[in-house]
């Protein structure tokens, strides 16, 4: 008994040790819609659009920040996080672009079991904070969009975006207002491609 007893105590010191390091709290960001109010919203189109999941890469699949550099290591921000995963936040911007512009009579989520008219459908490849040897960082997005029409089940349009925002800062809240600036980019010219390819 008395062995046990010496050994278990050396154990308990080195847990009590390692409980008193502090840990860096975890910081969560999100990207609200951009707003365009002050520009006129006139229906384009009596069509219904439904907006399909995004597919992406399994390293995007999560709320993980990452990072990239020119050696071509990648990795995640330790303490920095998404609120959601980029295709979701790149969706409820682009969402709130389209309904803004009323570009149709109604727009559905991917879980929607109404018929429409189109659909759009749109690959991520990229979403990241990309260091590289030249000042300064960068946030990059790289998107693929395509119109389907429902009844022919055929694609009447695609385009492929490649955005890319200087960060102010190189760390991850740098890399954070870089994609968010990005993110807007994107949706502003998203909408503009979705409303000329789709005008009756």
């Amino acid at each position: 008994m008395m062995r046990l007893y010496t050994l278990f105590i050396p154990v308990i010191v080195i847990i009590t040790g390692c409980s008193s390091v502090t840990v860096p709290a975890v910081s969560e960001y999100t990207i609200y819609p951009h707003s365009q109010l002050n520009q006129p919203t006139e229906k384009s189109s009596s069509k219904i659009l439904r907006l399909s999941t995004t597919k992406t890469i399994p390293s995007l699949e999560s709320k993980h920040f990452t990072y990239l550099r020119s050696s071509g290591e990648s990795g995640n921000y330790l303490y920095t996080r998404w609120s959601d995963t980029p295709s979701q936040l790149i969706e409820r911007s682009l969402y709130h672009s389209i309904s803004e512009k009323a570009l149709f009579s109604a727009i559905l989520s991917p879980t929607s079991s109404s018929n429409a008219d189109v659909v759009l459908e749109s690959d991520l490849h990229a979403f990241y904070h990309r260091f590289d040897t030249r000042q300064p960082s960068k946030g990059v997005i790289d998107i693929t969009y395509r119109l389907i029409d429902t009844k022919s089940k055929l694609p009447f349009a695609s385009k492929r975006f490649l955005i890319t925002q200087d960060a102010p800062s190189e760390d991850a809240l740098g890399g954070v207002k870089a994609l968010t600036e990005a993110t807007n980019n994107l949706t502003q010219q998203c909408t503009k491609w979705i409303e000329e390819r789709t005008k009756e």
